[in-house]
């Protein structure tokens, strides 16, 4: 009983955090992390209409994982069109956004970990991706444990 209380402060917790940071963004004029956590309490609301049930820790850090990668996507269009303003506000969304993630894994540590999984007898990039998801949650890089998979698995 006590555990799932505690992990339900938690999750509460984590939504009162981006709440009470947006209150602070919106006392102190900061209009840019003032858009950025609206989207993300935004979709988490949407997300609670959706299961109707509160999201989990997992769940909560998904989302802000997309809404940084719209603001990366963006970021490239911008670039593309040479829009400094455009530039400026994404970059600095994203770090907004990267500040409630979990710190990501090194290339490094994926690496060994993808060594240890072809070792094992892993020979498909579906296993290792998994393995390294269990090991490492949500401070996986996706993208960049994918290269290194698909490199590593080249190689052998």
């Amino acid at each position: 009983m006590a555990l799932t209380q505690r992990r339900f402060a938690s999750l509460k917790k984590m939504k009162s955090k981006i709440q009470s940071d947006l209150k602070a963004a919106m006392k102190s004029g900061d209009k840019l992390r003032m858009m950025a956590l609206r989207d993300v309490l935004s979709e988490i609301s949407r997300l609670e209409k959706d299961v109707r049930r509160d999201p989990t820790d997992a769940e909560i850090i998904q989302i802000i994982k997309r809404e940084r990668a719209k603001r990366e996507e963006s970021l490239e269009f911008a670039r593309k069109a040479a829009r400094q303003d455009l530039i400026e506000q994404n970059q600095t969304e994203a770090r907004v956004l990267e500040s409630y993630l979990p710190a990501a894994a090194s290339p490094d540590e994926v690496r060994v970990e993808i060594a240890a999984a072809i070792t094992a007898g892993a020979s498909q990039i579906g296993p290792i991706m998994k393995a390294l998801r269990d090991k490492f949650g949500a401070g996986l890089d996706g993208k960049t444990a994918s290269e290194l998979a698909k490199e590593a698995l080249a190689k052998k």
